[in-house]
Formats: C-alpha cells, structure tokens, sequence
C-alpha cells in the first residue's frame, strides 16, 4: 500500500514540475510586455510621421503646382500684351515707310507724326513715347543738318562726332520731343542694338534703363526699310534697304503692375523679372533687387520672350506669405498615433489580463498542491496509525479468544463475547480506514464476500444492551 501511496506522490511531482515550467514561459513572456508596448509606440510615432510628411508633401506639391500655374499665366500674360504693343509699332513703322518714302513729296512732317501718335496713344499704353530717327551716312551729314537747321548731337547734347552714319531723331511724340536731333548711334549699346535690328528685320530691345518717371524701361527699335524686300534677303540687302529707325520707350513696371491688378483677385505672390541676357550679372526689370520677404523656400522660375532673340528674361514668383500650418496632415497623424495606441494598448491590456489569470491558476495551483500534499501526509498518518493500532488489536483479539477456550461462567462468557464483539469491531474500522486511502490512491477493490446478518445483529445489540437496560428500553429485531 505504501508503493501505492508513493506513485500516486510521483505523480503529483510531475504535473507540478510541469506547471512549474509553464509559469516560467509565461513570466518570460511578462517581461517583454513593457519593452513590446515600447516598441510598438517607437513604430507608432515613425509611421505617423511618415504619413504627416507624404500628406505634408502633397499639401506643398499642391502649393507648388498654384504657384507654377500663377506664375506661368503672369509670364504668358506679361508676353502676349508686350506683343500687342509691338505689333502696334511695327505698324508704325510700316506707316512711316510708306507715307514718308513712298510718297514724293512725303507725307509726314513732326507735326504730323505728333498729331497722329497722340490720337493714337491709346493703343500703346505701355509706351512713354514714340520717336523716329533717320539713317544719315557721313557724307550725308552737312546736307541733311543744313536742310532741318540744327546740328546733329550725342545723348549728352554734345555735337556728334565724326562717324561713318548716324540716326538723327526726326519725328517724335510729344512726350519725347527732348529728343528730337539726338544720334540714337551714339552711345555704344544703342548703336549695336540699331545694327542688329536692321540687319534682322525684327524688334531689338535695349537694357533696362530708368524712364523720366523712374520706372524701369526698355527702348523697342524697328527698321524701316524704303523698298520692298525679297522673302529671304540678305543681310546686305537689308542693310542697303534701310533708311531709319523707329524706336518705342516701354514702362515694363507699368506693364507688370496693370497685369497684376487685373489678376489681384488670385492669391498674392510676389512677381520680380530680369533681364538675363548676361547671367553673370542679371538685370532687374521690374521689383525689388532685395529678396526680403515671402516665402523664401518655395520660387518658381518662368521664362518669357519679348520678341528680341538676344535677349533672355525670366519671372521669378514666390508666395507673399509663408505656408500655412498644415493642420489636416498634422490631425490626421495624431488621429493615426491614438488610434494606433488605444488599440496596442488594449491588446498590452489583454496580454497583462491573461499574465495575471495565469498567476492565479498558479496561486491556486500552488494552494491545490499543498492541500493535495496535505491529504497526502492525512492518508499516510492514518494508514500509519491504523496499521499500528491492528498489530496490539489482533493480539488483544488473540487473548480474548483464548480467554473465551476456557471454563467461564455464562456471565463471564457474555462479557468476553462482547468484548470479543468490540474488538473485531474495532478491527473493520481500522480497515475501512485503510481502504479510505486506498480510494484515494485509486486502488480500492470490491470483494463480494458472504455474511450472517443475524450475528451482526447480535453484535450490534450487545453493544449497547448495557445501556439500554440502565434506561429501561429493551432492543429487540424480528425478521419480517
């Protein structure tokens, strides 16, 4: 029985040990819980602001996209009115051409030129003034100054040195009549911008230059030509076919000005163009040369074509005022980080919840173990106690049916009948008690085994027949 008793211990070590290493696989797993919610926080906080910067990139592409889209309909703009004025002194220059060359005796005199560009000022608003100048060649120049009574002169109202020809101003707007007799060849870049311009056919400009109204300006040249040229002359027909040159002041800050109030309602930006015809040292045509104020980290760089092939330009646009806060990237990242962190701090919940489940099947565990060890101890005493008390018992048994072989009277064999009676009593109880902790083991056996009912019956009434009698009950049984 004592094996039996110490397999069914084994046993009970063994589901323990396993019990034991599952608590110590679920503690490691405890200990990571903190550092996992950390982790997942750190990732949370990276891919919040990986969203903020694409949706912040968007927000500035977008910006970007107004910008570029602004500043090329400015530039676009600006281009297509300069052309319009253009085309309107071209069409001067064909009038002088053909009024004053191709009619003998000409048709146009100063006071007719003025007359006529006063009434139609209005179609060349952008342009300060108007003036055309004659083509005179050296050996022309006594003639010509003798025939219009006044000498030909420099732009510093010197007399014009000797030169090879000249480009006296004949005919000018009223507003520009200061110039009348001035050599447009005399200063260095304008004689080179005539030049070239007759020996193209099309429109030179000068550089910026500041007008009497302290705009900043640029002088358009034409050629006039005093015969009809082939499709495709040359460069000495041109040259040859020249007889002057009409030229237009333009006020380009008026021009950007009118262009921008027509456009005032779109968002501000800041407008500046230059003349870049020589990138080592820019020109600025219109605004500010500081580059204070706006929104400096966003520009946008647009060319522009005022019909002069040599000279370049180009419109830098920038914002007046800087980015504004992009607050849908800014909500829609935090909302991304709470949300994120409600549903890992939910599963760090769950997780802490099953660790603190599981320690309390451990607690309970560890109290089912110890009241298991304690039964345990209970069946082995018992076991113990009752095998010891049977040994004197089976003795004491011994003597009383020793002592029941001999003489006795009927009084003193009633007497050892029933302590023989108790004894053997006394024996059944101490194996039921044995056969207690072998349930407990698990190895009770049934016997089915044949008994006299009627001398338990007898026994039992022995038992307390003493009693009874001391109380005046008498106990008797019948068999029905």
């Amino acid at each position: 029985m004592g094996e039996k008793i110490q397999g069914y211990h084994t046993v009970s070590v063994r589901v323990n040990e396993q019990l034991a290493s599952k608590r110590r696989y679920s503690y490691v797993h405890r200990d990571y819980h903190r550092r996992i919610l950390g982790f997942w926080i750190v990732l949370l906080l990276f891919i919040s602001k990986e969203i903020y910067n694409c949706l912040d990139d968007v927000q500035k592409e977008r910006r970007k996209e107004a910008l570029v889209s602004m500043c090329d309909q400015r530039a676009r703009m600006l281009q297509d009115q300069f052309s319009v004025s253009v085309n309107h002194v071209h069409a001067l220059a064909i009038l002088v051409s053909t009024f004053h060359y191709y009619k003998n005796p000409s048709a146009i005199d100063q006071e007719t030129f003025a007359e006529y560009t006063a009434r139609t000022s209005f179609e060349r608003p952008l342009l300060s003034g108007v003036a055309y100048a004659e083509r005179v060649l050296n050996s022309e120049r006594e003639e010509f100054e003798r025939k219009h009574g006044w000498t030909i002169r420099t732009m510093e109202k010197d007399p014009s040195p000797v030169r090879d020809e000249y480009a006296p101003v004949i005919f000018s707007q009223e507003t520009v009549s200061y110039i009348e007799s001035l050599d447009m060849m005399s200063g260095e870049e304008d004689r080179e911008n005539i030049l070239r311009a007759r020996a193209t056919g099309k429109a030179v400009l000068t550089s910026p230059f500041r007008l009497l109204n302290d705009h900043l300006g640029v002088v358009l040249t034409f050629p006039v030509y005093n015969s009809n040229l082939p499709a495709n002359p040359t460069v000495r027909e041109r040259i040859e076919a020249t007889v002057g040159y009409l030229g237009g002041s333009f006020d380009v800050e008026s021009l950007v000005e009118n262009l921008l109030g027509q456009l005032a309602g779109n968002q501000a930006i800041v407008v500046n163009a230059y003349d870049i015809t020589n990138l080592s040292d820019p020109l600025i045509v219109y605004g500010h040369q500081s580059q204070d104020g706006g929104d400096m980290s966003l520009k946008h760089v647009s060319r522009f074509d005022f019909g002069d092939p040599f000279r370049k330009h180009e419109m830098i646009c920038r914002y007046l005022e800087n980015a504004p806060t992009p607050w849908f990237a800014l909500t829609t990242a935090f909302f991304v980080f709470v949300i994120g962190f409600l549903l890992g701090y939910m599963i760090y919940s769950a997780a802490i919840h099953i660790v603190r489940v599981e320690d309390d099947f451990h607690t309970m565990q560890k109290l089912k173990d110890r009241a298991e060890d304690a039964d345990l101890a209970k069946s082995r005493f018992l076991a113990t106690v009752s095998h010891e008390i049977r040994t004197p018992m089976n003795g004491i048994l011994g003597m009383q049916q020793l002592l029941l072989d001999t003489d006795l009277s009927s009084t003193q064999r009633d007497y050892a009948q029933t302590a023989q009676a108790c004894g053997e009593a006394l024996i059944t109880l101490i194996n039921e008690v044995l056969d207690r902790a072998k349930m407990e083991a698990g190895k009770l056996e049934l016997e089915a085994v044949p008994f006299d009912l009627r001398s338990i019956l007898d026994d039992v009434l022995s038992l307390f027949s003493e009693k009874s009698m001391q109380k005046g009950v008498e106990i008797k049984y019948r068999k029905l």
